[in-house]
């Protein structure tokens, strides 16, 4: 499974908001992709979340770098090549 890690608004100067930073005194703690597509356009639409779920920024139809990260979402974790055997 992807999430998206940070989101970089592609402006002069740049916009960039990432999971863990921090924004106006409030932690990111999550960004969403919420648009539409439509059958003659597309409304691209991101939010970007903190820790109790409240809307901190919502970027609409503006040209972005997004970037994901793969976690696991299902099973059990990788065991690290650190980690002794039982």
């Amino acid at each position: 499974m992807q999430i998206i890690q940070s989101i970089t608004i592609a402006s002069i100067p740049a916009f960039i908001f990432g999971v863990g930073g921090e924004h106006n005194g409030r932690a990111i703690i999550e960004i969403k992709q919420v648009g539409e597509e439509f059958p003659s356009r597309v409304h691209s639409e991101y939010h970007v979340l903190d820790e109790d779920g409240e809307l901190i920024v919502a970027i609409e139809n503006a040209p972005v770098i997004v970037e994901y990260q793969q976690i696991v979402d299902d099973g059990e974790a990788p065991r690290s090549i650190f980690t002794k055997q039982k």
